[in-house]
């Protein structure tokens, strides 16, 4: 029985919202988790050959999943610059860093968004094989999006090195997602309106209708899960209509969206951690036009939000990560703002595990049961006291993925 463990003496807080429980125990088998819950005799009789793993009451979690986030960006104000002057092969070559930092933060699964060169793919593919350390990536290539349209602010000559495909017509965006999927994308990612780090106005709709449909008909024939930017309302709704399944950012949200975000089952992913931005400003290097923009969107972002928590929308955790001054390894700050804008601590971090599983369509993580996946992390001290402790990379104690103890 040596790949059995058994982790003992725990606060375990399972991500299916159930009262924390007190001298929890969890039992892993190679990969997966063959018991969980109160710690007894009859446990400790079965399991008597495992490895043991006293906790001392430390709290034991699932992984924590963030759905949106940026491989080929560094968090620097210079986006331009990035984007432009870096080959995609130099931004793949430090994502490895990036990635090893993001799972030893506790973060076991993340959903990439849009990088160049389709180098998240390509990471997916080196920490897989094992060859680096890393989290779970769904990923989803490059990003598609209209001529003229967010993301398209680069000369003809180097647009290829861009985080996004430029399609005009339902043809091109079906023949575009095909490309993606072909090159091993999990998620099709669409831009259904402007935003705030490229020029132009950052609510207009962009892709059509017709567009993002083409797009999700490919997205779901393959039960991949597609996605849409969406800051303006009619974006937001028209990319419901099309069938995405989820909604990154969604400042402007109103009734007519959170009712179809309900209808559809759909999820909504606010990236709170995305106003960093603000934090920095001007006096940071962010662009004055961007500043303008992401103080246009937080006039609306948290009251539409609370809205929609108000009303059961499902909300899953998502930073943008790479963005300005939002720094991958800091995903755990998204928990905190979600209590800051109403949820509680067990909210924010069902958010970050069971609600997050559900969006990206993981069956086996997300919570601690049997069956599932043994993706876990051992947190010295309470988040459901403190959910900021999350985001001290010192307490996170111990980072499982797949039963292999990372950190």
């Amino acid at each position: 029985m040596g790949a059995i463990k058994l982790l003992k003496n725990a606060l375990l807080i399972d991500g299916g919202g159930d009262e924390p429980l007190k001298n929890g125990c969890v039992v892993l088998d190679g990969a997966q988790i063959i018991y969980s819950g109160k710690e007894d005799h009859q446990v400790s009789q079965k399991y008597s050959d495992a490895e043991i793993l006293d906790l001392n009451g430390m709290a034991l979690m699932p992984g924590l999943i963030d759905t949106h986030v940026h491989l080929s960006l560094h968090g620097s104000p210079h986006y331009f610059n990035e984007m432009i002057m870096e080959s995609p092969t130099l931004a793949a070559l430090k994502a490895v860093k990036k990635v090893r930092r993001i799972i030893e933060s506790g973060f076991t699964t993340i959903r990439t968004m849009g990088d160049k060169g389709q180098l998240d793919i390509a990471v997916k593919t080196a920490i897989e094989q094992g060859d680096i350390i890393g989290p779970r990536i769904k990923a989803s290539g490059n990003c598609l999006k209209i001529t003229g349209g967010h993301g398209d602010m680069f000369p003809n000559h180097v647009v290829i090195l861009g985080m996004a495909r430029i399609v005009d017509g339902p043809v091109e965006a079906r023949k575009a997602a095909r490309e993606q999927l072909k090159a091993g994308a999990d998620n099709i990612k669409l831009m259904a309106t402007g935003g705030g780090m490229s020029p132009g106005p950052p609510t207009v709709p962009q892709l059509t209708i017709a567009e993002m449909q083409a797009a999700v008909e490919e997205a779901d024939k393959y039960e991949k899960t597609p996605a849409a930017h969406a800051i303006g309302s009619e974006g937001i709704k028209n990319a419901l209509r099309a069938g995405v399944r989820t909604i990154e950012h969604g400042s402007f949200l109103d009734e007519e969206g959170i009712d179809l975000l309900l209808a559809n089952d759909a999820f909504l992913i606010p990236t709170l951690a995305a106003f960093k931005t603000l934090k920095y400003g001007k006096e940071g290097g962010v662009p004055e036009y961007t500043i303008e923009k992401v103080r246009y969107f937080q006039t609306a972002h948290a009251k539409n939000l609370k809205k929609a928590m108000a009303a059961g929308v499902k909300i899953a955790v998502g930073t943008d990560a790479g963005t300005p001054f939002n720094y991958h390894g800091e995903s755990a700050y998204e928990l905190e703002c979600l209590v800051k804008n109403g949820y509680s601590a067990m909210q924010a971090i069902q958010a970050a595990t069971k609600v997050a599983a559900e969006a990206l369509m993981l069956e086996d993580v997300g919570t601690i049961e049997k069956g599932k996946i043994a993706d876990l992390i051992v947190v010295n001290g309470n988040p459901l006291k403190n959910i900021k402790i999350l985001q001290d990379i010192k307490k996170i104690e111990m980072v499982f993925k797949e039963g292999k103890r990372i950190s």
